[in-house]
């Protein structure tokens, strides 16, 4: 399943996508690219659960031409097993805007993550922020859970199923 998108955001449009992927998927390469005009808005949220030989790539470039266009791209995904994930994320501020792109990861047993973060600014007034974190969940949250009278898994997977919503 490898999906292509190609939007053309009007002046003052505004465009919401979200993409879930929640296991089910052997291999993806989600290709979505976004040209703004002025006062354009694009919001894109993508939550991924990868697991077993599973991979899933995800590139998202986004052009924000027009003055006042703005970007906001986010990514939350899981990793288990031996899965691979790639998330890449390119904004070009090629007038005065914003751009923002943020990837949140958790990892778990052999899996791997890779978050390419790519901001260019072709105008000196293109405000662009990128933001990564890749991390397994934290010991301490699952003992937490545990004394509430979960086991490890059902705890392993609120954690899991709360960083997904």
């Amino acid at each position: 399943m490898n999906p292509t998108t190609e939007v053309h955001l009007d002046e003052d449009s505004y465009m919401e996508m979200e993409m879930v992927q929640i296991k089910g998927v052997d291999s993806t390469c989600r290709s979505t690219v976004v040209d703004a005009a002025a006062g354009a808005k694009l919001v894109i949220q993508e939550r991924l659960l990868t697991h077993g030989t599973q991979e899933a790539t995800s590139e998202i470039v986004a052009n924000l031409n027009g003055a006042g266009s703005s970007a906001n791209i986010l990514s939350r995904s899981v990793a288990k097993e031996d899965s691979h994930q790639v998330f890449l994320a390119k904004i070009f501020g090629n007038a005065p805007c914003a751009g923002h792109t943020e990837c949140d990861a958790i990892i778990m047993d052999n899996a791997k993550v890779r978050s390419i973060p790519e901001i260019t600014a072709n105008h000196p007034d293109a405000a662009l922020i990128h933001e990564a974190a890749i991390g397994k969940i934290a010991g301490e949250q699952i003992v937490k859970l545990m004394t509430l009278g979960l086991t490890e898994e059902e705890a392993e997977n609120q954690i899991v199923n709360g960083f997904l919503k």
